[in-house]
């Protein structure tokens, strides 16, 4: 017992450190924000800072640094105010008034090819100084944010340290501060943010470097002006942002800015010099984890299935889903901007297809190619054999490996066949000395592809000419898979193995007595020795004289515990049932740890559940979840998942237009969340068919109905999940709550992180009373309401593809499909069985599976 207390008492006091910690950043960020308009707000690291006395008037004493005599140049021999707003042991931070002012007269103009530079901004905008130094590679550094994702870099100046000036917004600056305190920030992964001040800018800087053309210049240009070197040992590296501050940097700018402001335009429209040939994409933006395997046009189905397992044993399959792009889908599926990886695995490509994925790489895209003729569109390749060998191959640490290898080598020069595009060796031949693995990166967009003519796609049975050969290559297979591990870290991609979880018993909960006793009286005429045997899955209902530790959980069977109170779980059924206020959804519920899909579970019972039982199915993990067309659905912990049975008769309202329900369904969870008191404004939307989204860039979760008819009843399976918690492979619903906490400027209004009991509970809520509306009033009060929360209004889109008819969203027909108003007038309906809504493209188009 004591104990017990002992470790509730430190939990505590963590809580409560913590919890005091987020309020003084909160309010120094509040202290801050006020004091921008009048007063320069300067961020030093210790090492490096002017000495300065807090509270008293001075002008500014002479430093050991050109930023130093900087700020006494500014300043002159006026008089100052220097309050010491922050003071740790390697920042500090100051507010300086009057606010300093640079001339910017003999700085030179980051904006290359754009309108001049007026010196005025908005009340909205903050210029800011920055200093830059060589990146210290020595300091242990957990996380890395980027300078180019919070600034628009405005110009430069070049001296004993690197100066540059930029602009920002209010916000902008809010996190520029929160990630120097947390000492991440740097540019480009090359220099380092040592100190910033809030400035006000007078004149004009000059119109780039004298002598430059049309070409972009790149940061290194600037590096040999200062005599900072690159380090491509850190190119090498790879940097993830932990989740601390991926909470802090959750309030950055976004597509939509949650503070009303304008978004943030590219980093290659405001500053394309700036950008390095090595350019190292984080997945920040909502891109869709979507690896997608080309392999050709011929028999493509049976090679997918065997290069599938393969990079699946090298990805984080957590965060990644990989599917198969096949030859007719490359031209016709809008995949081009949802896709984080393109990988070929085919020697040849055919029809074109060539041009389309050099097209994804030249807009910034990923690829990876495995002995493709693609190559050829980079580097001229030699033939070296008439068909595949091996080769031992020197790359990194590894030197003695045999792999199988294609027809061809790289010419040694590394000459590149496109303009803009800089080619470097990875691997030789460990005998020939020949390039078989380049990377090649465009300057200018940082796509980024792998050139590799060892095919680590392919397994040592499909060179297995010879038991020796076959052997070799069977030697060396841990080391294939070690390779291909570490050329995709290269790229920015995850390849830590998740650790699959066990399967675990289900257990039974009901929020009273009686609808337990009625799902069992269900369920009486069905049961056999204690089984429920269905087409998917067989429910062994365990009994209070079998011993848990005698039980064995499989994908076909699995034990139904029904006293609650012999298993622990992790999930908390006391706060769902607080939150729950139906009349009938969800009184009784299957919840399990980890679950194959809690699809099967319904289907197994729906025809066996009557009228006054509203079953749900709830999972803390699915390992085999599925989504609309026969997607997978990524399932990793803080996912609210839950699937139900709802009876729907047909000769109703709904029963006649069933396609609403899943129409029902999304708006219920975006309700659900933001009819919750303080959370109206949480910009949750509706993305046709079935999706739910952050605004209109990146996806939250889904839903998927499935439905059958006995006895003129509509039994539906109502599938759902929407990520509460979980920040990858995009962003969670909690990172919204965290955005509006750290840019409100009212204490009073703080808003608790929601938990997933909280958010299954109140989506049920809204179902129900959603259903029960529809049924009594019809679908014209609903649309209205849907209307509310939907992306698509007066949307202008085409129709099947890139070059299909124009036509402009008009809403939902009466029987819940997408009504399109072409440009001749007519009126055409679009069903969302097989048809999909790519959001960046304004495109509908067939949905591929």
């Amino acid at each position: 017992m004591l104990i017990t207390v002992a470790y509730l008492y430190i939990y505590l006091m963590r809580w409560v450190r913590r919890r005091s910690d987020a309020m003084k950043r909160l309010q120094l960020i509040n202290a801050i924000r006020k004091s921008l308009r009048c007063s320069s707000i300067q961020l030093q690291k210790t090492n490096r800072s002017c000495i300065l006395s807090s509270g008293t008037n001075m002008s500014l004493a002479p430093g050991p640094t050109d930023w130093c005599s900087n700020l006494q140049t500014l300043v002159g021999n006026e008089l100052v105010n220097v309050e010491v707003m922050l003071e740790k042991s390697n920042v500090r931070i100051y507010a300086i008034e009057p606010k300093l002012i640079v001339p910017l007269n003999g700085w030179t103009s980051y904006l290359l090819n754009q309108s001049p530079f007026d010196g005025e901004k908005s009340k909205d905008i903050v210029f800011v100084m920055l200093e830059l130094m060589q990146y210290n590679h020595e300091v242990q550094r957990n996380q890395v944010t980027k300078l180019e994702e919070l600034v628009n870099l405005v110009a430069w100046k070049s001296g004993r340290s690197f100066q540059a000036v930029a602009e920002c917004t209010e916000n902008g600056f809010c996190q520029l501060t929160r990630s120097f305190l947390d000492n991440c920030l740097v540019a480009q992964e090359l220099l380092e943010v040592t100190s910033i001040t809030s400035i006000d800018v007078r004149g004009q800087p000059d119109k780039m470097i004298p002598g430059a053309s049309g070409s972009q210049t790149s940061l290194s240009h600037f590096q040999k002006l200062s005599g900072i070197q690159s380090s491509s040992d850190f190119n090498n590296s790879s940097q993830q942002l932990d989740q601390d501050c991926k909470e802090e940097l959750s309030g950055m700018y976004s597509d939509s800015d949650c503070a009303g402001e304008a978004p943030a335009e590219p980093l290659e429209e405001i500053a394309p010099e700036m950008l390095t040939p090595v350019t190292r994409k984080e997945n920040l933006h909502g891109k869709p984890p979507n690896v997608l395997v080309y392999c050709g046009k011929k028999d493509s189905s049976r090679l997918f299935e065997n290069v599938r397992s393969i990079f699946a044993q090298c990805l984080n399959t957590d965060k990644y889903t990989v599917y198969h792009l096949k030859h007719d889908q490359v031209k016709t599926t809008p995949w081009l901007d949802n896709t984080t990886l393109l990988i070929i695995s085919s020697d040849k490509v055919y029809d074109g297809v060539d041009e389309v994925f050099l097209k994804y790489f030249l807009e910034g895209g990923t690829v990876v190619s495995f002995g493709s003729s693609f190559d050829a569109k980079f580097v001229t390749r030699i033939q070296t054999n008439s068909k595949s060998s091996i080769l031992t191959l020197s790359y990194e640490n590894w030197s003695d490996a045999t792999f199988i290898c294609g027809r061809h080598v790289y010419e040694t020069s590394l000459k590149s066949l496109l303009c803009d595009v800089t080619l470097t060796c990875l691997a030789q031949d460990k005998h020939r000395g020949n390039p078989v693995i380049l990377e090649a990166v465009h300057e200018t967009s940082g796509g980024v592809a792998l050139l590799s003519q060892v095919n680590f796609d392919k397994d040592p049975s499909e060179m297995a000419i010879s038991q020796d050969i076959f052997t070799i290559l069977k030697l060396s297979n841990s080391i294939r898979f070690e390779i291909l591990r570490s050329l995709f870290r290269r790229l920015g991609i995850d390849s830590d193995q998740p650790v699959l979880p066990s399967l675990t018993p289900i257990v039974l909960l009901s929020c009273s007595s009686k609808s337990k006793q009625q799902f069992f009286k269900s369920l009486s005429s069905r049961l056999k020795d204690g089984h429920l045997v269905s087409k998917d899955v067989t429910l062994q209902f365990i009994t209070d004289d079998i011993s848990l530790s005698a039980i064995n959980v499989t994908s076909s069977v699995i034990p139904v515990i029904t006293d609650a109170q012999r298993i622990s779980i992790l999930f908390d059924f006391a706060v769902y049932k607080a939150n729950l206020k139906t009349k009938l959804i969800g009184n009784v519920m299957f919840y399990a740890d980890v679950i194959t899909t809690t699809m099967n579970l319904i289907e197994s019972l729906m025809f066996s559940l009557p009228a006054d039982v509203g079953l749900v199915a709830v999972a803390t993990r699915q390992t085999a979840g599925v989504g609309r067309g026969g997607n997978a659905w990524l399932s990793p912990p803080g996912c609210a998942m839950f699937s139900l049975h709802l009876r729907v008769p047909q000769r109703s309202l709904l029963g006649e237009r069933i396609p609403f329900l899943q129409h029902i369904v999304s708006l219920a969870v975006v309700l659900g969340v933001r009819q919750k008191p303080g959370y109206e404004n949480l910009d949750l939307c509706i993305k046709w068919p079935n999706d739910i989204y952050y605004g209109a860039s990146m996806k939250l979760g889904g839903n998927i109905v499935k439905s059958s008819i006995m006895n003129d009843i509509i039994h539906a399976n109502i599938g759902c999940g929407v990520n509460v918690a979980n920040k990858d492979p995009t962003i969670c619903i909690n990172d919204l709550i965290q955005m509006a906490n750290e840019t409100s400027r009212d204490d009073s209004k703080w808003l608790n992180l929601l938990s997933t009991e909280e958010v299954i509970a109140l989506s049920l809520n809204c179902l129900e009373d959603l259903v029960e509306k529809f049924q009594s009033d019809g679908p014209d009060g609903f649309k209205r309401l849907y209307y509310r929360y939907w992306l698509h209004g007066n949307q202008r889109v085409r129709l099947n593809s890139e070059d299909g008819p124009e036509a402009t969203v008009i809403g939902l027909d009466e029987f819940g499909f997408l009504l399109v108003r072409l440009s001749n007038g007519q009126m055409e309906s679009v069903q969302p069985d097989g048809n999909s809504f790519d959001m960046m493209r304004n495109l509908i188009a067939p949905k591929s599976n």
